[in-house]
């Protein structure tokens, strides 16, 4: 009777270790992927926006080709207007708070409860 209680008892013990080994590997896990996903994001993030810069660099080049050509162009045909700008200001605004939003909900999830 006491053998199986100690058979029990070092059963019970080799569990709970592999319980807390088993939610410490979790933990890790958890912790590694949520890195990533910050990475990935902001990598996306970052390339998104490096393309909208360079089509507004290319936009601004060919509207000051255009407006040097001769005979030159008249200010309300240019490409990027005051309202172009605006626009892609405020998108990129929009954008960099949803971008943060997404990675803060995600890295620090709501209780439940």
């Amino acid at each position: 009777m006491t053998e199986n209680v100690l058979d029990v008892a070092a059963e019970e013990g080799r569990v709970g270790n592999a319980v807390e080994t088993a939610t410490a590997s979790s933990i890790r896990a958890d912790i590694w992927l949520r890195i990533g996903m910050v990475v990935v994001v902001c990598g996306i993030f970052i390339w998104l926006n490096w393309r909208v810069i360079e089509f507004v660099q290319e936009a601004l080049r060919l509207d000051i080709a255009r407006m040097n050509a001769t005979p030159p162009l008249p200010p309300e045909h240019r490409l990027v207007t005051s309202q172009v700008v605006m626009a892609l200001i405020g998108a990129t605004v929009v954008q960099t708070g949803i971008g943060f939003i997404a990675i803060t909900s995600y890295l620090f999830p709501r209780r439940g409860g």
